[in-house]
């Protein structure tokens, strides 16, 4: 049995998790893979947990579960925020609300972005105890069972790396874990699992903005100093690194050591680059360096395991280390933060991180947040800060980050030979930006430092980088840190402090009674002569102030002087910042970037949370605040919580769970305007009660969502039930209507074979949705009436041999919110009634799979997806649909981007197994292609099934090409192919439609996809044009067919006008198979080619 979920479009899943660390500066092809079907644009991708639980991702945010192996009775939650979708089982919930397991190990979303997806091994992090007798690997590898394999073990981070095979996944499970479902605990031996997840890749002009000529004429510049590079390796062969590398390895699986994106070479030329090939115009920051490269990442993604395993030898290696990529921070420390701190403390290597490129509040990435990295934003040719580059404060305790700044804007560096990445700008080099160009030119800076001071500790080089960069006017510290790096004045100035920022953290509301906060600044005189320093504040003078002026710093020696905050003062709350700058004789300035979070309005709101049994509860609840849809959330075992919450309307949702059911509560609008207690009594639940007409009709899935949405955001939770017997919902708070909130039910109801203990084969379904605006259930009652229902007859050929159908009927109320459908399976052909609820404006949509047969055990390989429109339906009236018949071939039908045009970025993918009744589809192949041209030139190919292409500027005919082979268990449409010819212009934001038509054939064949021997069939030919596109009304149409698998075409008279007409072939006497040819042109000049073997079978 297969659960699915709908979010809302506007929740869809997107990319993966603010991974960047490297802003996009031209786009190229990029392969994926032949295979499992989801590689051309809408189709599905399948995700297997690390319960055993299997995840399908279907197209707008829809989502399905199969429950795993021995895990038929589970209970699931699913929870959506923004671009993030969890699927959750009741058992691992526990674990992940309290931090023990990675919750990223059931974001969907991320998952499939990561290529966690099919048959691919879900690779993990177990982090191990290095203190007492559980001490080491054995530990985590006996906790395994065996189920596991081991990839790596990161003994300097304490975690051992292994890789879960899909099958054994559930096993892994319960290894890993022990105890009741609802108080799981992890295995001895193991302390966290965490996601082995990916992290993402985040000069003439350039260097002389930050100095490094000056350091050059001072003999300085890197000689004797080894900079280790984390990053997609590196192009040897380059020029510009002849006599450069000294030390190299390989972490990734990939065995081949280049650099076949064409980042890491980029990087690593802007820290140490000759610029031979360029006469010495494009030398990095350090010419005189030497590099030691760590190939941590294979394509534009990094499993941080590799990640880890670099970090380690990078630190053993180098006394600088870049890493130019990253992702999303949160509070706490995960593996790489605490590898960074640790590592540093270990091992003395300063390491030097990207901050990222998502450009917003909050958003500086890890491992840049950790506190010994030195994180780096970028800035333009004018110190101007990049619109890119990732702003603090920190998340968690609103420190400074990042720490400072450098140039990352279309900055030009080695190109590597075989790269996919960047502009060309010159022979050998490319022009990118991002904050991962920004952290190689402080990563020079940092060798040039650390030539000049070998001895210097990683805090004493972070520091002194730090307060000798300049500052650009008017920018934000959270933004730019202490400001850009200025190698001159690093390597001329003898004053230093010892503290690169000063955070004062955050003072709690109301403020007539704060605590003024009092930090000391200690500044440092390398020079031979005492200084005398004249300490100004750039700041809030109400809030930030001096113990002094002046202050005279010894010759070889230090000086402190004290800072503080004191937010008892007029003014506005929310955060206070400025700069406390040093100044002294000969030029000399030192700069402290600081900062207080004076709280705005917020109080202090307690939750109790009460189980059924009236006795505390294991409860998730989480507060989205209305407007924003910032996140606040708790969870655990205890009777009362309490969070801290700014001033302002909340929606809420709770999920308090037991050994036997589950009750979700939403409150749609929660009003905190003074400290208070809100009761969330799970006893306040009622359960929910559907029957239909059917008495034989068994619940095989009753679900219940709260979602709240704006125009283009949102945030929704759902609790899900086989049975429903074991669900109960409830509303908290006033009864008042809240505009923006849904609640909603999903229901299916069908055959329950309990001999079996399967609805395999049902010969119907009943599937329900209703819709409640502004307000949730307390409890759900429906008696469901004949009348009411819409009766859909559907018929499913059979394609392919041994093969189960599972079909699925997805309901949408003309709103962005959730719904799930559940798919049953069943054997080939067949035939199914369908009642459909018809309440207020539903619509539906159907999608149809065929699974392959496999092992009872695990999960059968998805083969084929087909969808159609959604459609409204009318209480009373009976319709007739049919799925899975012939001919399988290319569709554009319906509104889907099978291929479009962003800007000057064509994207394709378009679906090449469309049936013949209209649905478009996909199915797994064996090879795919794709291939752009324009006026006979090759822009560029793939061996996949979607492709993007970088296109020049400016209008320009193109040829696009796309072909897929597939073999058994598929006996029809072995081979498919297209080809269009079309003119594209450069397009603006908003993607663009390009006219793609295609052409469907519907010949009269049986449930068997057949025709009778000898037989002269009609078959109809439709001309398909995508919706909102250029594409214009057919103007010319042939058709030809073949009885040898293409060797020999024969054309056919097309009958009939417009776009849909009539062709008749002859069938062969002795059985066997027609293939179909069909060459169409629009009125606008357009054309398409489109050629399928063994269309459908004769005989």
């Amino acid at each position: 049995m297969r659960l699915r979920k709908w979010p809302a479009a506007l929740l869809a899943v997107g990319t993966a998790a603010a991974l960047g660390a490297a802003a996009p500066a031209a786009a190229s092809a990029a392969p994926v893979p032949a295979g499992t079907p989801g590689t051309a644009a809408g189709t599905s991708t399948s995700i297997t947990l690390i319960t055993g639980d299997r995840v399908t991702v279907a197209p707008g945010g829809r989502t399905g579960i199969d429950r795993g192996p021995g895990r038929s009775g589970m209970r699931f939650v699913s929870h959506r925020a923004g671009r993030h979708q969890y699927v959750i089982p009741v058992d691992a919930l526990p674990l992940v609300r309290s931090g023990r397991v990675d919750q990223r190990l059931f974001d969907v979303s991320a998952l499939r972005d990561f290529g966690y997806t099919g048959e691919a091994e879900l690779p993990l992090l177990l982090a191990y105890p290095r203190t007492g007798n559980r001490k080491g690997p054995a530990g985590a590898r006996s906790a395994t069972g065996g189920t596991a394999r081991v990839a790596r073990d990161l003994s300097e981070v304490g975690a051992l790396a292994v890789r879960a095979s899909r099958p054994a996944r559930a096993e892994l499970w319960t290894s890993l874990t022990t105890g009741p479902a609802t108080a799981r605990a992890l295995s001895s031996g193991i302390e966290r699992i965490y996601l082995d997840g990916k992290r993402k890749l985040d000069l003439d002009v350039s260097v002389p903005q930050i100095g490094a000529p000056q350091a050059w004429r001072a003999g300085l510049d890197g000689t004797g100093v080894t900079v280790a590079v984390l990053d997609s390796g590196i192009d040897a062969t380059h020029p510009d690194f002849a006599g450069k590398i000294v030390a190299s390895e390989n972490f990734t699986t990939d065995p081949n050591a280049d650099d076949v994106v064409g980042h890491g070479t980029h990087v690593a030329s802007i820290i140490a680059g000759s610029g031979a090939k360029s006469g010495g115009k494009y030398r990095g920051v350090a010419p005189g360096a030497k590099l030691a490269i760590g190939k941590v990442c294979e394509t534009e993604f990094c499993e941080e395991s590799a990640i880890l395993a670099g970090m380690q030898w990078a630190a053993r290696t180098a006394p600088v280390v870049n890493i130019s990529l990253g992702g999303d921070d949160a509070p706490g420390l995960d593996p790489l933060e605490q590898a960074v701190d640790e590592l540093t403390a270990a091992h003395g290597a300063l390491f030097v991180v990207a901050a990222g490129n998502a450009g917003g509040t909050a958003t500086v990435g890890s491992p840049g947040s950790a506190d010994a990295a030195l994180t780096v934003g970028a800035v333009d040719d004018q110190d101007q800060l990049a619109d890119f580059s990732s702003r603090g404060p920190r998340v968690g305790d609103d420190a400074i980050k990042p720490d400072i700044t450098a140039p990352g804007v279309d900055i030009v560096a080695a190109g590597a030979a075989h790269g996919q990445i960047g502009t060309p700008a010159a022979a050998g080099y490319v022009s990118l930006s991002g904050t991962s160009m920004a952290t190689p030119h402080v990563a020079g800076a940092a060798a040039i430092l650390t030539q000049q001071h070998p001895g210097w500790s990683p805090r004493q080089r972070k520091t002194l980088l730090m307060g000798a960069a300049q500052p650009a006017a008017g920018a934000d510290v959270f933004g730019q840190g202490a400001g850009r790096v200025d190698v001159a004045r690093v390597v001329r100035q003898a004053v230093s402090v010892d503290e690169g920022s000063v955070s004062f953290g955050r003072q709690l509301w109301p403020h007539g009674d704060d605590v003024p906060v009092t930090r000391t600044v200690t500044y440092r005189n390398g020079g031979a002569a005492p200084i005398t320093l004249a300490l100004t504040l750039t700041a809030d003078s109400d809030t930030f102030s001096l113990a002094a002026s002046h202050l005279t710093v010894p010759a070889g020696g230090t000086a402190t002087t004290t800072v503080t905050a004191d937010t008892r003062g007029p003014g506005a709350d929310g955060f206070k910042t400025g700069r406390l700058v040093a100044t002294g004789p000969g030029d000399v300035r030192v700069q402290t970037p600081v900062a207080v979070n004076r709280e705005v309005e917020s109080y202090d709101v307690t939750f109790r949370h009460v189980g059924r049994d009236g006795q505390a509860a294991e409860h998730f609840t989480s507060l989205n605040r209305l407007g924003d849809f910032s996140i606040h959330e708790l969870s655990g075992s205890a009777a009362t919580d309490t969070l801290r919450l700014p001033k302002g309307e909340y929606g809420l949702f709770t999920w308090i769970y037991g050994a036997d059911d589950v009750t979700m509560l939403a409150q749609p609008k929660l009003v905190v305007d003074g400290p208070r207690t809100v009761m969330l009594d799970a006893r306040t639940g009622r359960p929910v009660t559907i029957t239909v007409p059917r008495r034989d009709a068994t619940p095989a899935l009753i679900a219940v969502n709260a979602d709240w949405v704006t125009e283009d955001s949102g945030v929704g939770a759902s609790a899900l039930s086989a049975g429903g017997d074991d669900l109960f919902v409830g509303q908290a708070g006033p009864r008042a209507r809240q505009a923006g909130f849904y609640g909603s039910v999903s229901a299916t109801f069908a055959k329950f074979d309990p001999a079996a203990e399967t609805f395999r084969d049902t010969p119907f379904t009943y599937n329900l949705a209703y819709l409640r605006k502004g307000a949730f259930y307390t409890g759900f009652t429906k008696h469901v009436r004949a009348g009411e229902l819409a009766t859909v007859k559907s018929r499913f050929a059979r394609e392919a041999d041994g093969v189960t159908g599972v079909k699925l009927d997805w309901a949408d109320h003309g709103v962005n919110i959730g719904g799930w459908a559940v798919g049953l399976p069943f054997g080939l052909p067949s035939r199914r009634t369908e009642w459909l609820s018809t309440e207020g404006a539903t619509t539906w949509s159907g999608e149809f799979d065929q699974e392959a047969p496999g092992d009872p055990d695990s999960f059968p390989e998805l083969l084929t997806i087909a969808a159609s429109p959604t459609q409204r339906y009318r209480a009373g009236r009976t319709y007739r649909e049919d799925w899975n018949r012939a001919v399988f071939a290319p569709s554009v039908a319906g509104d889907i981007d099978a291929a479009m045009r962003v800007k000057d970025l064509i994207v394709a993918g378009v679906p090449m197994f469309g049936d013949g009744s209209g649905h478009w589809g996909d199915a797994r192949t064996d090879t795919a292609r794709i291939a752009l041209y324009s006026g006979g030139t090759l822009i560029g190919e793939v061996p996949s099934g979607y492709a993007e292409f970088e296109v020049p500027p400016g209008a320009r005919p193109y040829r696009l090409e796309q072909s897929v082979t597939r073999g058994a268990p598929f006996r029809l449409s072995t081979s498919v192919s297209a080809a269009w010819t079309f003119r594209s212009a450069t397009a603006g934001a908003t993607p663009v439609r390009l006219p793609l038509s295609t052409v469907r054939f519907s010949p009269p064949v049986d449930a068997g996809n057949g025709a009778p021997a000898g037989a002269t069939v009609t078959i109809g030919v439709t001309v398909e044009r995508p919706t909102r596109s250029a594409a214009r009304p057919d103007r010319g149409l042939t058709v030809e067919f073949s009885t040898d698998d293409g060797r020999t075409w024969r054309p056919v008279r097309v009958r009939g006008a417009g776009d849909h007409r009539t062709v008749r072939v002859p069938g062969p006497a002795g059985g066997g198979y027609v293939s179909l040819r069909a060459h169409a042109r629009d009125a606008a000049g357009n054309t398409a080619v489109v050629t399928v073997l063994r269309a459908y079978a004769v005989g």
